[in-house]
């Protein structure tokens, strides 16, 4: 029988997993691959993979009300380009908020006046260790800062509402962009009282 929430009224309480151990198992610059000895309620032992990426960042940078600046770059895994919104990796001992002002001046050249946070998430909260935190930028300024060395970009800027279909319609493919622009969406109807 299902509780208020969803819940299974007639199983005991949940119970947390004991991590009893943890090896590395690969790592390259800021990737790592770990396996993780872990401990069941039950007793039972269990190897768990783990990849670790730690906390990033992503921003949605407007030009203007109704105009935003996304970047396209070639992406391996899928084999072709994607437009994006600028972001990446946390650097030791920065804020979420320094994060997401260089990544924006490394990759689009502009830093925000304004910063608001959306909201943090994890992009796969069973085997990636990530957490990346969205922003949307407003009162856009240019002030370039030099790209990472293994990037190369594109900037373009699209009417939102096109940026908006691009991310229904799949031609926007990367997660992270398609939430900040669907969350982005949600937060401007709330705005207005729609």
């Amino acid at each position: 029988m299902l509780g208020a929430w969803g819940e299974d009224a007639g199983v005991g309480e949940l119970k947390r997993w004991e991590r009893v151990g943890t090896r590395t198992l690969y790592q390259r610059a800021h990737v790592v691959v770990r396996e993780d000895a872990l401990k069941l309620p039950d007793g039972r032992e269990l190897a768990y993979p783990v990849l670790h990426l730690g906390a990033s960042v992503g921003i949605l940078p407007f030009l203007s009300q109704d105009r935003v600046v996304l970047v396209r770059q070639y992406r391996h895994l899928t084999r072709g380009f994607s437009w994006e919104i600028p972001g990446g990796g946390i650097l030791p001992e920065e804020r979420p908020e320094e994060a997401a002002q260089r990544e924006l001046r490394e990759e689009a050249g502009y830093r925000a006046g304004r910063l608001c946070r959306l909201g943090g998430f994890w992009p796969n909260n069973a085997y990636l260790d990530e957490v990346i935190h969205i922003f949307v930028g407003d009162d856009l300024v240019a002030d370039p800062l030099p790209a990472d060395q293994d990037e190369h970009l594109e900037v373009g800027s699209f009417p939102f509402d096109v940026a908006l279909a691009m991310a229904q319609d799949d031609r926007i493919s990367c997660g992270p962009t398609k939430l900040a622009i669907l969350w982005s969406a949600v937060a401007g109807r709330a705005r207005r009282g729609a």
